[in-house]
């Protein structure tokens, strides 16, 4: 069940539309007409049969427009890869027919700090000479990618606010899953190998981009014929037998669609006179449509992180916990790890392995060598101009001070973190993976100075570790 976004509900409005023989128009979210260079039109007002949907989906239909947003249009090249996930997001059963009951209304699912909203919108788009002025499909009379990112811009504040954004929230908003930035110059190519693949084989969403030191090179293009400071979706993984062994392949794609890799293994590379005829054809698509295989090897070196988002978290195999709570001037905004207000931060328990660590260790008989993975999130849910710079950290409780409500300003003098999300970040959220024992913790949530106000929302997500990651 979703909650509908802004109290609109989306039946209700299309059944309004019928009854008074009008299209919708969205009071909240209504066309910017300050710059004459823009017309907001329906798409059937620039095109001559548009579909929402033509021929499924692929990613193919996620093209760049005028707009830099590579990051939420990374994720949406992904999610056409995992249709269950992307019937959940894009209902399919809408049309611009009027014989299917088209109003000018169309609706998508997002999720949204631990529960997933209708989002409604109305199907004016930005336009420029009778062409989408921002996301586009590669064919041009499917819209449903330029009403999703229209849906998104709702929800975000404004087009305007899309110019620039994380990878992380996209794919947590698409899913409902937690994303994990990776550092891929901290692992071998085969340790990356090894996680793409597992990723994929969970039906994980993955991303990637390559970090700029220097604002200004962002969106150049390299020798390789890759964009700095860009998104790329990652689409899959795949191990090409050669006469002399194998070799491992990673597919990406720009969300340009088009500006695609120029080195070993690209489209026109002749790495590819060495792979069969049947499996070149399925593997290398020799077009100009964004999407390309790389070695595994030189992905690793040519790009500096990989998001993956599992998505597959609401199973009864984790025990989920999820947190509200706001940070009070004067009550518990107690400011970051440096400072001695920080023990009257929201204090917030988490019991790992079940009813205390002695019974668990009891139970099962593992003693102290059971061990679980813990993925912890915090979120701040105010939207604002300026977010705060925000942290998390997680302490081992002694069985001696369970039955305390809450930890002095000695304990956390005396006592280190067992994990943490790092310095504070000025992000929507930061998260953290930890390898756990048994027993009672507590979760710590701040901001970076004290006295900062702001809503939080914390997901943890526990599972026993075993022989296979869980992860």
């Amino acid at each position: 069940m979703s909650r509908m976004w802004a109290g609109q509900d989306y039946l209700a409005l299309c059944a309004s539309c019928l009854k008074n023989g009008e299209l919708f128009e969205d009071p909240l979210f209504p066309g910017d007409f300050s710059d004459p260079n823009i017309e907001w039109k329906r798409p059937p007002e620039f095109c001559s049969n548009p579909k929402f949907i033509e021929s499924g989906s692929s990613s193919m239909d996620v093209c760049q427009g005028a707009l830099g947003d590579c990051w939420l249009l990374s994720t949406l090249s992904s999610l056409t890869l995992h249709q269950s996930l992307f019937s959940k997001v894009v209902p399919t059963d809408q049309s611009f027919s009027p014989s299917d009951g088209y109003q000018g209304i169309f609706h998508f699912k997002l999720w949204q700090f631990g529960e997933w909203v209708d989002v409604v919108i109305d199907d004016k788009l930005p336009t420029r000479s009778g062409r989408l002025l921002y996301s586009r499909s590669d064919t041009p009379t499917e819209m449903w990618s330029a009403l999703l990112e229209k849906a998104y811009a709702k929800v975000c504040g404004g087009y305007s606010v899309l110019q620039g954004g994380t990878i992380a929230e996209t794919l947590e908003d698409f899913t409902g899953g937690m994303a994990e930035s990776v550092s891929l110059s901290r692992y071998t190519s085969e340790e990356v190998w090894e996680m793409v693949v597992e990723a994929e084989r969970r039906q994980s969403l993955m991303a990637c981009y390559i970090q700029v030191s220097d604002a200004a090179d962002a969106g150049r293009v390299n020798e390789d014929g890759l964009v700095q400071g860009h998104a790329y979706s990652v689409l899959g993984a795949q191990e090409v037998k050669l006469c002399s062994g194998e070799v491992t392949l990673i597919r990406l794609r720009n969300p340009w669609g088009f500006t695609e890799y120029k080195g070993p293994w690209s489209d026109q590379s002749s790495e590819w006179m060495s792979v069969s005829d049947e499996e070149r054809r399925a593997l290398n698509q020799q077009r100009e449509d964004g999407a390309f295989w790389m070695h595994c090897e030189d992905f690793c070196s040519l790009f500096s992180w990989i998001v993956i988002c599992t998505s597959c978290l609401d199973s009864s195999q984790y025990k989920v916990t999820q947190i509200r709570g706001r940070w009070e001037r004067g009550v518990n905004a107690g400011g970051g790890r440096r400072l001695k207000s920080f023990f009257t931060n929201p204090q917030l328990r988490l019991r790992v392995g079940g009813p205390s660590a002695s019974e668990v260790e009891s139970a099962i008989g593992l003693g102290s060598g059971e061990r679980w993975t813990v993925l912890l999130e915090l979120m701040q849910t105010d939207k604002r101009a300026t977010k705060l710079h925000i942290s998390c950290h997680l302490y081992k409780v002694p069985e001696d001070m369970v039955s305390r409500p809450s930890l002095d300003r000695g304990f956390f003098t005396r006592n280190r973190s067992v994990a943490d999300t790092g310095d504070p970040q000025n992000t929507r959220g930061v998260m953290v993976r930890a390898s756990l024992t048994p027993g009672e913790y507590v979760i710590v949530p701040s901001t970076y100075d004290a006295n900062q106000e702001g809503g939080f929302y914390i997901r943890a997500y526990c599972a026993k570790e075993t022989e296979n990651r869980m992860f």
